[in-house]
């Protein structure tokens, strides 16, 4: 995108230097064919209008290298000027953070919210990736900057990410994309179009609170953290929203597969539980010991992606982990509670 913006500008300029060497070009046939004052005073305009576009010509690329030189230093996170800032864009908003602070709140979520949904009005592709909050990076990130609940808050931030694209209509659902890394952090990227704020992260202190450094991305520093961006957004252990919020899995009884669905699912370290509901049927039918469960899914970070057969094992207050400790896991990634009468039918997924 950034290479598209920058020929556009070198081809505006070429026709801008053109178009004023026509109009001198026209100026002084008109000249040549007038007498007196007319000619004079078009003879003046045509070589005036030539000395602009020569210097159009050699100022406007020095001035725009010293745009892109320029580094302004804020002494922290304007949330509302940035909300307001991606409500311009027509060309790329780019978000990469641990836990995004903007999603917290009611009205600086809203604010913030709204601001995307305008930039993707316009035309502006949405990219945003988060930590991921299961990862060894996030228990890191956690103790530097205690008693700050990281985990919860890019908990948090998935779920109001998945019900503000699950609102989307299709055409702008196309544009707006979150994915969650396993890495440690390195910076902290907020791009609207061809501007950035960017920042590091420091201990004891989140990283919304630290300056941070307003650059232009064609410039040396924001070529260098989009390259960061990229690596991460492209690299095999990087994994879709989608894959967060579901799993899907094919239930077979022996070697005949039954169903295949998407499943809300949460994990203990290398343990995953599903919630089993949209199966019950075949529970029902074939009893729990009778059935089998297969999954493409990454169900431990630390390895690469399972295919192996899982065997199901219902949750109870006795086994591990209990129903007591992970009913609160499911309700902090789902934001579901007992208000809304859905009861959970909790099953340990188990290696064989």
């Amino acid at each position: 995108m950034g290479l598209t913006k920058a020929l556009q500008h070198r081809m505006r300029r070429v026709i801008g230097i053109l178009s004023l060497v026509a109009i001198s070009v026209a100026l002084l046939i008109w000249a040549r064919l007038s007498e007196g004052f007319t000619q004079d005073v078009l003879v003046n305009i045509g070589a005036s209008v030539v000395i602009v576009a020569l210097s159009y010509a050699i100022f406007d690329p020095l001035l725009q290298e010293l745009r892109r030189s320029q580094v302004e230093e804020h002494p922290d996170f304007d949330s509302n000027k940035f909300s307001r800032s991606v409500s311009t864009a027509t060309d790329m908003i780019t978000i990469m953070d641990t836990g995004n602070h903007l999603l917290e709140g009611g009205l600086n979520r809203e604010r913030f919210l709204t601001g995307i949904r305008a930039g993707l009005h316009n035309g502006a592709r949405v990219r945003i990736i988060l930590l991921d909050p299961d990862s060894a990076a996030a228990r890191q990130r956690a103790e530097e900057i205690y008693p700050v609940d990281v985990r919860g808050v890019i908990v948090d931030n998935l779920r109001y990410l998945h019900l503000f694209a699950s609102a989307l209509r299709a055409p702008l659902r196309s544009l707006f994309d979150v994915r969650i890394y396993d890495a440690s952090p390195s910076v902290q990227i907020f791009r609207w179009d061809d501007r950035a704020l960017i920042s590091f992260f420091p201990i004891g202190a989140r990283a919304s609170a630290s300056p941070h450094l307003e650059v232009q991305m064609s410039s040396p520093i924001g070529q260098f953290v989009q390259g960061r961006f990229d690596e991460l957004w492209n690299h095999p252990s990087t994994r879709d929203l989608a894959d967060y919020i579901a799993m899907p899995i094919t239930v077979f009884r022996s070697s005949e597969a039954l169903a295949t669905c998407n499943v809300d699912y949460v994990r203990m370290g290398s343990v995953a539980v599903i919630d089993a509901t949209p199966i019950m049927e075949h529970l029902a039918d074939y009893g729990i010991n009778g059935l089998t469960v297969a999954t493409e899914s990454t169900l431990d970070i630390e390895r690469s992606v399972s295919e192996l057969r899982f065997s199901l094992s219902r949750l109870d207050h006795q086994t591990m982990p209990t129903r007591d400790a992970v009913d609160p896991l499911f309700d902090e990634k789902y934001g579901r509670h007992e208000a809304d009468n859905h009861i959970r039918l909790l099953i340990k997924l188990t290696e064989p």
